[in-house]
């Protein structure tokens, strides 16, 4: 495997959690990549569930275009009523969400504990 295929690695997988659905991500979210997260975010989102979280526990690098496509889903379930989150965000996510204010933004939990 070379270095190009290792920075370019995510995993994606959906899980159900009472009434959510949960989108683990693990790896690294970038402009290469992104357009899974996107498709797995546009297939849950589509009116069809009533809240959608997003995993980021293993994500260990996130871009621009990754952030990009986390705010889309978020409109697209406000749009159908739903409610979007995210949970278990590393300190260096969270600081880039911070510096765009995103943190506001989104409903943040720490862990899967905190889901209703």
């Amino acid at each position: 495997m070379s270095v190009n295929q290792l920075e370019d690695f995510m995993d994606i997988s959906i899980r159900e959690h009472g009434d959510n659905k949960i989108i683990s991500v693990s790896g690294e979210v970038d402009l290469y990549n992104v357009s899974e997260l996107k498709n797995a975010l546009f297939s849950l989102t589509d009116g069809s569930n009533s809240s959608v979280v997003v995993d980021m526990k293993e994500v260990n690098y996130m871009d621009s275009s990754g952030i990009g496509a986390l705010v889309a889903g978020q409109k697209k379930m406000k749009a159908h009523n739903g409610s979007f989150a995210l949970m278990n965000i590393s300190d260096d996510v969270l600081n880039i969400l911070k510096l765009a204010t995103l943190d506001k933004f989104f409903k943040i939990y720490y862990n899967e504990s905190e889901l209703v």
